[in-house]
């Protein structure tokens, strides 16, 4: 037997992302009042980047989109598709796993410390979602 690769859309985040979406429909304008920032989450495995998002909470009501690793951010957060789970369900405490290497944060890494804005709305827009 030959291992298949996984497509994309294999990726557990893929679907996290489309619930900050959501929740940005309800609550985008409120969000980025508070936070203020764009993010860019390259989500990895080994040294390879296998999808990048784009999180802007500055402009607008916010958004969220498939970015590529050239797309500017203020603050760029990189990690396994894993780890992202287990950071947006608040099972990863975000300076334990910048700490550790978990996760690694290039630019404005104050703004890593609101997260935990987009982690509440990930889990107000999915209390029931199977992640």
């Amino acid at each position: 037997t030959h291992s298949r690769r996984r497509p994309m859309s294999a990726l557990k985040s893929t679907a996290i992302f489309n619930l900050m979406q959501q929740g940005l429909k309800a609550q985008g304008p409120d969000l980025v009042k508070k936070i203020k920032a764009v993010f860019r989450f390259d989500i990895i495995k080994g040294s390879k980047v296998l999808k990048s998002w784009l999180v802007d909470l500055k402009n607008g009501s916010g958004k969220v989109e498939p970015a590529d690793t050239k797309t500017k951010a203020q603050c760029v957060i990189k990690l396994t598709d894993k780890n992202f789970i287990k950071l947006m369900k608040g099972k990863l405490n975000p300076m334990m796993a910048y700490s550790t290497g978990a996760v690694k944060v290039t630019g404005n890494i104050m703004l890593a410390m609101k997260l935990q804005k987009l982690t509440k709305l990930v889990m107000k827009a999915a209390p029931t979602a199977k992640l």
